[in-house]
C-alpha cells in the first residue's frame, strides 16, 4: 500500500517538473485582459438591461 503511495506521489513530482509554468507578463497580460472583457460585458448587459426596462415601462404604461 505504501509503496503505491510512494510510487505515485514520485510520478507527480516527475511531471511536475515537465509542467511549463507561465511567466508573470503572461499572467498579468491574461488577468488584464479577463478583467476589460468582464468590464465590457457588464456594461454592454447593463446597458440591454436598461435599453429592456425602458421599453417595456414605456409600452405599458
Amino acid at each position: 500500500m505504501f509503496e503505491k503511495v510512494k510510487s505515485f506521489l514520485e510520478e507527480v513530482k516527475a511531471e511536475m517538473k515537465k509542467v511549463v509554468w507561465p511567466k508573470k507578463r503572461e499572467i498579468v497580460t491574461a488577468t488584464i485582459a479577463v478583467i476589460v472583457f468582464s468590464f465590457v460585458v457588464s456594461v454592454l448587459l447593463g446597458l440591454l438591461d436598461f435599453i429592456f426596462s425602458y421599453g417595456l415601462e414605456k409600452l405599458f404604461k
